[in-house]
């Protein structure tokens, strides 16, 4: 039923993320979701070593769910496929031919990015977006990097 060897992860897993379950039945559900989730992040993350992925994966406090409950507890912002934005006509960015770009920029490596955060169930994504952006461009005109609140904005 359970791969044995990973009994001290589980603990490890419930310790950290403060996962507490009421009956036990509940807990072998999730005992399942999180080796299910697990052997995907290991196999995942044997695939970047291959290059077949660009980033890797880690376990975190939503281990225990499935992608259906994770996409129903996180991802709150519901767009409206038929609205009139879609409809306009959007033009593909041309970079400037007389300037030689890099492929990709990891701007974490740069100073402009703040640490991780997390928006849990409230919904407020752009409220996010709009910090972030505003802490990358504060960083590139002062060279110091702050982290805006995102209640603040949600708050007004």
């Amino acid at each position: 039923m359970f791969d044995i060897e990973l009994n001290d992860s589980w603990n490890l897993f419930k310790d950290v993320f403060e996962k507490k379950y009421l009956l036990n039945e509940e807990e072998i559900y999730r005992r399942q979701i999180w080796e299910e989730n697990l052997r995907f992040i290991h196999k995942h993350n044997l695939e970047f070593d291959l290059d077949i992925h660009q980033y890797t994966l880690g376990m975190n406090k939503f281990g225990d769910m499935t992608n259906e409950e994770f996409r129903k507890q996180i991802n709150a912002f519901k767009m409206n496929l038929k609205s009139e934005i879609n409809r306009v006509d959007h033009q593909r960015f041309q970079p400037p031919s007389n300037i030689l770009l890099p492929k990709s920029v990891d701007w974490r490596t740069k100073g402009y990015v703040t640490p991780i955060k997390d928006q849990g169930q409230c919904g407020s994504c752009w409220a996010f977006s709009t910090t972030g952006s505003l802490e990358g461009q504060h960083f590139a005109k002062t060279s110091i990097l702050v982290s805006l609140s995102e209640q603040n904005l949600v708050d007004c």
